[in-house]
């Protein structure tokens, strides 16, 4: 009874300590789901209290890569969602920025830029894909507004309206962001443009050209192993230059291996073997017979005039090919192309032709007879419900012409007139049709491109898989990582790594489950071999370094190389004062105990380069302004050299200050005329974000690698 009494009396604390166990249990799995209850949510990115949300965050990749689709340059996928998140943030910050100043698109200013007679810049290519995809013939906001709401009036199914009228309010907020951005940059213009004071104090770093004579040695000429540095040598140098290394969010830095998955001396050998063995195939069989059973050999097989074919390797085998012959017309790398002439045929290439239709798909009956009457085609498609063309040159030997059109324009006179029907969703549609003229006979070649990749076999890609995971294990820190890569044939790549971080190196695909690994790492652990999706490359990573301050230290790895090469100049440079100080009274003195010419120039307070001494001299040039005329300075140490100079004389050429003059200066210098696109520029986004960094937890959507 005493138990059990003390087991009630226990109870609460009992029950409390059982509920705190099961949501510690539930919290951990959430957590190692990558969520949190009290943490981003749905939160991607943000900084202060902009914020980036998950749905808007896919919205914008999807866009993105559609937009690509239409595109020639292709962006990594990940590359592009760090971009989504850089340019939601950006419009978050902004956007915060034009309600504070009361910056808003009125309605008619919208339908304006949408619908007016001049086209809104942001909205120019979207009205004309629109168009051309509704079957407007001349791009128009208005009749495309009017093919979204009335879509049967222009023979579109009912169905299409709600996804048309989808794109255009997408269209319409990106119109409206450029306008309120160009209405933010108008302001900002107003703030940056040239004041009296502005304008005067660049007159006075330009009035005043400064003669100078000067003596100066490289820092170069100082060997390395001449100089001392010590650690607070290297925290001063870093202390000068603090500014270039800050920032944005924590950071890693990494050593890394990366093996490219490749094919071996053997998988090429064997590679060459199979397409030898092919062209014998090929030759000895109809078509592309010999190689079907094989799916390492993709075939395009086409016909085209000698004047259509692009490829040189191609047109130098048919000047001399046989029906049936087969060739390698390029091989480059693990690549080949191969090209068999399957038939030599005589046809008519091309025919001028005009066409039109009803864009309501209708009957061509009547507009049949008026142009049999005599009404010209081009007046036709003058009309409302008529497109088409009066002219236009169609090739007979491209892929894809249907059979029935490819024979009526082979065989139908010159100057015929007729119609034809085909089927589109079981309805019947109309085309109408005139020969214009047909060019005459030529020979079409049937050819097969055949293209083979020699890829890594099985055997080749375990063989790397397995040395490389040998490695790995018996290398499990950081510091043996390094030092025993080149003794096994690796070589050691350093990188840094963040939230934001899109791909390590320049051209790692499919890597930011890596990345998650690295940023929830410890400092020293080796990471796993990792191999991507497409097996294109294995990757390995020892975490070197942990840096969650506002600047990357002094003696952190991607940086020591560089904060020890400023130390060491540094070093060089006072070694240089102190062996040439009081060495000399005067310019030719100093220049004979440096064994150097003397040499001569112009100094303007502002200008980019001083003499010729250099770019980027701007202590230098305090120095030359500030100096008292016909008094020598130094030596004094700048970016690459120890300098002696006098300033001999100064002069002003007369010029007389003008605010017209200096103002516009002033303005150029700033550059001004690209203000209106300061609204996307990360110059002001930077400047709206201020103190605040930027908080990356897209790695949040993420599975790390080895979850």
């Amino acid at each position: 009874m005493a138990t059990l009494e003390k087991i009630r009396s226990k109870s609460v604390l009992l029950f409390i300590i059982i509920i705190v166990a099961l949501l510690a249990f539930i919290l951990g799995d959430f957590l190692t789901s990558g969520r949190t209850y009290f943490g981003t949510g749905t939160t991607v990115a943000q900084a202060g209290s902009a914020k980036v949300d998950y749905t808007d965050y896919q919205n914008r990749v999807n866009a993105l890569a559609e937009q690509q689709q239409n595109s020639t340059r292709q962006t990594n996928a990940d590359v592009m969602a760090q971009q989504a998140i850089t340019d939601l943030l950006a419009e978050q910050l902004l956007r915060k920025e034009y309600e504070k100043l009361g910056l808003v698109v009125t309605d008619s200013e919208l339908s304006a830029a949408l619908t007016g007679a001049n086209i809104h810049p942001a909205a120019v290519q979207y009205i004309a894909q629109l168009s051309q995809s509704i079957g407007i013939p001349t791009p128009n906001g208005a009749s495309v507004f009017d093919a979204i709401s009335n879509p049967t009036k222009y023979g579109l199914p009912a169905e299409a309206g709600p996804q048309l009228k989808q794109y255009w309010i997408s269209v319409e907020q990106q119109v409206e962001q450029a306008i309120l951005s160009e209405k933010f940059a108008e302001l900002m213009m107003g703030l940056f443009t040239a004041n009296q004071l502005d304008a005067k104090n660049l007159f006075n770093d330009v009035a005043t050209t400064r003669h100078i004579s000067y003596a100066m040695v490289n820092l170069n000429t100082v060997k390395d192993e001449d100089v001392q540095v010590t650690d607070e040598d290297r925290m001063a140098a870093w202390n000068e230059n603090k500014a270039d290394f800050r920032i944005q969010e924590p950071m890693r830095s990494i050593d890394y291996i990366m093996v490219r998955i490749e094919p071996s001396a053997q998988d090429r050998m064997e590679g060459q073997q199979a397409v030898e063995d092919a062209l014998v195939a090929l030759k000895n069989s109809n078509g592309t017979d010999g190689i079907s059973a094989d799916g390492r050999f993709v075939v395009n097989r086409y016909s085209a005039t000698y004047a259509q074919i692009n490829d040189k390797g191609v047109k130098a085998f048919l000047d001399s090919a046989t029906v049936g012959s087969a060739v390698v017309s390029k091989h480059v790398g693990d690549n080949y192309n191969l090209v068999k002439l399957i038939e030599r045929t005589t046809g008519i290439d091309s025919v001028n032709v005009s066409f039109l239709g009803r864009t309501d798909k209708g009957n061509l009956d009547s507009i049949y007879a008026r142009v049999n009457a005599g009404t010209a085609i081009a007046e036709v498609l003058k009309e409302d419900g008529v497109q088409g063309q009066d002219s236009i040159w169609a090739s007979l030997v491209a892929p894809g012409i249907p059979e029935n059109i490819k024979d009526a324009l082979t065989n139908r006179a010159v100057g015929e007139t007729f119609i034809l029907t085909d089927t589109v969703q079981g309805a019947p549609v109309q085309s109408l049709y005139r020969i214009n003229s047909r060019h005459n006979p030529v020979a079409v070649y049937d050819i097969a491109l055949i293209d083979f990749t020699v890829d890594p076999s099985n055997e080749t890609i375990t063989k790397l898989s397995t040395d490389l995971n040998t490695y790995v294990s018996s290398h499990s820190s950081a510091d043996a990582f390094a030092e025993g890569a080149a003794e096994q044939g690796y070589t050691i790549l350093k990188g840094m790594v963040g939230n934001s971080t899109p791909m390590i190196g320049g051209d790692c695909n499919d890597c930011r489950p890596v990345i998650k690994w690295i940023m929830e790492a410890k400092q020293g652990q080796v990471m796993p071999v990792y191999q991507d999706n497409k097996q294109t490359y294995l990757l390995t990573v020892a975490v070197t370094g942990i840096f969650e301050d506002d600047y990357l230290p002094w003696n952190c790895p991607m940086i020591a190389d560089h904060i020890n090469s400023l130390a060491l100049n540094n070093a060089k440079a006072r070694k240089l004062i102190d062996q040439y100080s009081g060495k000399a009274s005067d310019i030719n003195g100093y220049a004979k105990a440096m064994g150097v010419e003397v040499q001569s120039g112009d100094a303007i307070f502002n200008a980019p380069m001083l003499a010729t001494i250099g770019f980027g001299e701007s202590l230098l040039q305090g120095q030359v302004a500030a100096a008292p005329l016909k008094q020598v300075v130094g030596p004094v140490k700048g970016k690459n050299a120890v300098v002696v100079f006098v300033v001999n004389s100064e002069d002003n050429k007369g010029r007389d200050y003008t605010f017209e003059e200096y103002s516009n200066q002033f303005n150029r210098n700033l550059n001004l005329g690209n203000m209106r696109n300061l609204g996307n520029s990360n110059y002001i986004v930077n400047l709206l974000r201020g103190d605040n960094k930027v908080e990356n937890y897209s790695l949040t959507f993420v599975a790390a690698f080895g979850e």
